[in-house]
């Protein structure tokens, strides 16, 4: 099947397929589109707040950090009937929980500009600077990728790139993410459960 013309629905159609893998859902993970994943925080002693920056992720396996339905600017942390702590999630509308994430995959057309390209590589940066075990991908949608990518997008830990939704490439891509989110979904297990 030939790529969609629309980044978006090439993005959907790549979701669907790792939405209903069942290694996936067997690691009892989430799966989202535009997850709210923090990139930054900063504690401010007047405001007695701790405040949580969050870039929206393409795709993500995340567990949930802080739930939708939670008014972010209202959580707090206290200990006997004392508030130590307010949380204030910038960037995070409760359309979505926020996330913490295993991977991320970033999308992209073949033709994205060098702007583009070189902000996405720094989100990842920036996440991976608070979540390390975190995986991060970019996925290039169309043939013919420029070689400024590989340039411009060492934040990544690797890109993919599909010029069909049939090939073997394809196969190649999503089995990749797999094997990526069960080794950070182990890395992480592992590690809580010392």
């Amino acid at each position: 099947m030939e790529l969609f013309s629309d980044e978006n629905k090439n993005r959907n159609y790549f979701f669907d397929k790792l939405k209903d893998n069942t290694e996936i859902s067997n690691l009892k993970c989430l799966i989202g589109k535009e997850i709210p994943v923090p990139y930054k925080n900063i504690y401010v002693p007047v405001r007695n707040t701790l405040e949580i920056w969050c870039f929206k992720q393409d795709i993500c396996i995340y567990q949930k950090l802080f739930d939708k339905t939670v008014d972010f600017k209202n959580i707090a942390i206290t200990t006997n009937e004392k508030s130590l702590l307010k949380i204030d999630l910038e960037g995070a509308l409760n359309e979505e929980d926020v996330g913490m994430p295993f991977v991320i995959i970033e999308t992209k057309k073949s033709n994205t500009s060098t702007h583009e390209l070189l902000a996405s590589s720094e989100k990842s940066k920036m996440i991976k600077s608070i979540f390390p075990y975190c995986k991060s991908f970019l996925l290039v949608f169309g043939s013919s990728p420029p070689p400024r990518i590989y340039r411009l997008c060492s934040g990544f830990d690797e890109i993919l790139f599909l010029d069909k939704f049939d090939d073997e490439m394809f196969e190649h891509s999503i089995n990749k993410i797999i094997e990526a989110i069960k080794v950070a979904y182990s890395y992480l297990i592992s590690v809580v459960s010392c």
